[in-house]
């Protein structure tokens, strides 16, 4: 043991010997979100979050916590006295809880079925990839989720993210011979491992949900994928450019920041959620969306295709030639 007792090597093994003796513990694990986001973006949109998936490999407890040590698997059953099981539907209803008390959303709940889905904007799906807590202290726990939100209206993917984790549990406790104290601290830090998953994962959403369209979320983000390169959002219940990037096929194509978008792809836009807009105007490079755009002085829409290219988000890009519409429009306000 290189002169550690029992108790300080296995951090179970000290309750199992205690449940022997008939300590009564309470191991039902609850799962306690964080608190609301201080200063953090807002968004309108509503959110649904649907059970998660088993994707970890098939055992529940590998190893021996008198030999080497081993992992238990949490997302299929619970350890013994410990903790209950981390099941994919309790890291789902925990997200859901999560992004409800972060604040960053008009609302979020926690559904069954896609059958209930009401007025939400985006569901998130979710696989719970790992979900491993070592016997030991010499022992790696790896917690691990793949997450993806689409919009409703037709299932287009809108945001896709894994978040890990892996780490060793420090040895010590606060709680000396207290059984069920000792217990609540392993729970707690393991509380405290999803709420920093959860919190990764819930930003990198707001941030992608923020930054409409095709331009990823700003200068903090290097990203790249299948876009037109428009920042949008909602003035006056209509879509509206905040800024066409410069370089990419929105801007190229003559569109201008204050341009009100009317449809897309024949779809109209009138209360659209912007994420749902995203989807629609994101896709595989080389493939056209056709945006309905009304522009000051236009006496009615006009249809601007645009195809799609790379976007890449946090890299420099040159500045855009400037368009035969941009120049007439040049021309005829200088009259």
């Amino acid at each position: 043991m290189r002169g550690r007792s029992l108790c300080w090597r296995f951090p179970f093994a000290a309750v199992a010997l205690a449940l022997m003796a008939g300590c009564a513990v309470n191991s039902t694990f609850v799962y306690k979100p964080g608190a609301p986001v201080a200063d953090g973006q807002k968004l309108p949109s509503k959110v649904a979050v649907l059970p998660f998936k088993d994707g970890t490999e098939d055992f529940t407890d590998r190893g021996s916590v008198w030999l080497s040590g081993g992992q238990y698997n949490v997302a299929k059953a619970g350890i013994a006295a410990t903790m209950t099981a981390l099941t994919p539907e309790l890291w789902a209803k925990s997200f859901a809880e999560d992004l409800a008390a972060s604040g960053s959303f008009r609302a979020a709940r926690f559904i069954y079925s896609p059958s209930e889905l009401a007025d939400e904007d985006i569901f998130v799906e979710g696989t719970v990839t790992k979900a491993y807590v070592g016997k030991t202290y010499d022992n790696v726990n790896e917690f691990a989720i793949s997450l993806r939100a689409l919009a409703r209206s037709d299932k287009r993917l809108v945001w896709e993210k894994e978040v890990t984790r892996a780490w060793k549990t420090p040895p010590g406790t606060k709680c000396g011979m207290g059984i069920q104290c000792a217990v609540d601290e392993y729970q707690a830090k393991y509380n405290k491992v999803m709420q920093g998953m959860f919190a990764e994962a819930r930003a990198d959403l707001v941030a992608t949900l923020a930054a409409p369209s095709g331009s990823g979320s700003g200068e903090a983000r290097k990203e790249e994928f299948g876009g037109i390169g428009l920042e949008v959002n909602v003035v006056s219940n209509t879509l509206t450019v905040a800024r066409a990037m410069q370089g990419a096929p929105a801007s190229k194509a003559g569109m201008q920041a204050g341009d009100s978008i009317v449809s897309v792809d024949g779809t109209p836009t009138a209360g659209m959620a912007i994420a749902d807009a995203v989807g629609r105007m994101r896709g595989v490079q080389g493939t056209s969306v056709t945006l309905g755009v009304l522009r000051a002085g236009w006496s009615a829409p006009r249809d601007i295709t645009i195809v799609r290219d790379v976007i890449r988000v946090g890299t420099s890009t040159p500045p855009a030639p400037e368009s035969v519409e941009q120049t007439i429009d040049k021309i005829l306000k200088a009259k």
